[in-house]
């Protein structure tokens, strides 16, 4: 397989050999202001399943191609399915772009029924960090000031001041302040941390920031 097809492969959640096994489909997409064209396969499990009703009948959004699902994937390369379901796809309408994923619930396009102008950062890389979180977010739910979610997926998320979850994260050894993205992530007012696919993901949620349009009511 030519080097290309096998990246684009991988950023559209598809492993090199799940790509020659069936047909791939090129789709378009836009991250962070950059266009992506990425290759996955249509039949792969939970893909059309993840379809909007539009999306079926017309095609995804605009200039951009993609499903959701397929977007999301590239995102998160890291992540099975099943660990992405707590995730969801920051839009921004005017730029016509994602910006990210962020922990919330979803609508018909995978992208944030509450859109923010923040998105989540990654901010470990221990395996240990993030086995160990669950035990952490038992302790923390007797704090005041911080809530524990549990996600059906299994992931347990709490919500918190970044001061409180910085410094758990620390403790467990996460780099919680390695990187420019990880360190605006914890600069916010409040956050929430979930441990998911052996990783640690900060989103801040932060109720001053501005958030991006609705693509929804857009369209």
């Amino acid at each position: 397989m030519p080097r290309i097809l096998a990246a684009f492969a991988i950023l559209a959640g598809l492993s090199v050999s799940g790509a020659m096994a069936g047909d791939l489909v090129g789709c378009e997409t836009s991250i962070a202001g950059e266009t992506q064209t990425l290759l996955y396969d249509p039949d792969i499990p939970g893909l059309k399943d993840s379809l909007s009703l539009r999306e079926k009948l017309y095609g995804a959004r605009g200039a951009i191609s993609c499903p959701g699902l397929v977007t999301l994937r590239a995102m998160t390369p890291e992540l099975s399915d099943t660990d992405r379901t707590p995730f969801c796809l920051q839009w921004d309408a005017r730029q016509k772009t994602y910006i990210g994923y962020d922990f919330g619930d979803r609508d018909a396009f995978l992208t944030c029924r509450k859109p923010r102008a923040s998105f989540c950062q990654r901010v470990n890389r221990s395996k240990h960090a993030a086995a160990q979180w669950a035990g952490v977010a038992g302790d923390m739910a007797l704090q005041a000031g911080t809530e524990t979610l549990l996600q059906a997926s299994g992931a347990v998320a709490v919500k918190g001041t970044s001061a409180v979850i910085g410094e758990k994260l620390l403790a467990l050894g996460a780099s919680a302040t390695a990187g420019s993205g990880a360190a605006v992530a914890l600069g916010a007012v409040a956050v929430t941390a979930i441990a998911v696919g052996g990783a640690i993901y900060v989103c801040p949620d932060d109720p001053g920031t501005t958030a991006p349009t609705n693509p929804a009511a857009e369209e």
